[in-house]
C-alpha cells in the first residue's frame, strides 16, 4: 500500500515512526524463527537492538547448511533493511526547524553529519520502502525458514530442541 505526499512533513514523519515498527516486528518475526532453527537463544537477546538481531539472523543462516534459494534471496535483503533503518534513526533521532530563508531543515543528532532540507517527499519515500521491505521478512518468517525446517527435521539435522513445529 504506497501512501502518496500529501505535502504534510509531519504527517510524513508520523509515517516513517509507522512503519518502522511493522518492520522492526517483521523483523522480530525472522529473529524468533532463525533462533528456533539454530536453538542458540540465550538470555536477554528479545532485548538486542534491532541491528544486532539483523547481524545475527545473517550470520546464523549463513551458517546453516544447504541454503535454500529463497533464504539466499533474504540474505540478501537483510543488508538494504539495515540501511532503511539507518535512514529511519537519522530522522527520527534528528530535528527539524522551520528556517524563513531555505524552508525546513533537518538537523542530524549525530556529529559531523550536514543539516538537510526536511521535505516531505523524503519521509513519504521512506516510509513506503520500509512498508515493501517488510514483505521480504513476513515471506521468510511465515514460509521460507519454517520449509527449511521442515526439510532438516524430515532429514534429522535440526537440533532435537529446536523443532519449528513443536514436535
Amino acid at each position: 500500500m504506497t501512501i502518496q505526499d500529501d505535502g504534510d512533513l509531519i504527517k510524513g514523519l508520523g509515517f516513517v515512526c509507522l512503519y518502522a515498527a511493522y518492520l522492526e516486528e517483521a523483523i522480530e518475526d525472522v529473529f524468533s524463527a532463525v533462533i528456533v532453527v539454530s536453538g542458540e537463544a540465550t538470555p536477554k537477546m528479545d532485548r538486542w537492538q534491532i541491528s544486532r538481531k539483523l547481524k545475527y539472523i545473517r550470520e546464523s543462516m549463513e551458517a546453516w547448511e544447504d541454503i535454500t534459494e529463497e533464504l539466499s534471496r533474504f540474505i540478501s535483503c537483510i543488508e538494504p533493511i539495515g540501511d532503511l533503518l539507518e535512514r529511519r534513526n537519522l530522522i527520527i533521532h534528528g530535528r527539524i526547524y522551520a528556517d524563513p530563508k531555505t524552508g525546513d531543515v533537518l538537523k542530524p543528532a549525530r556529529f559531523g553529519f550536514p543539516e538537510i532540507p526536511a521535505i516531505s517527499s523524503d519521509m513519504y519515500e521512506l516510509a513506503n520502502e520500509m512498508f515493501a521491505a517488510k514483505n521480504p521478512c513476513l515471506q521468510a518468517s511465515m514460509f521460507a525458514i519454517p520449509r527449511f525446517a521442515m526439510a532438516k527435521n524430515s532429514m534429522g539435522i535440526m537440533n532435537k530442541d529446536a523443532s519449528i513445529l513443536g514436535d
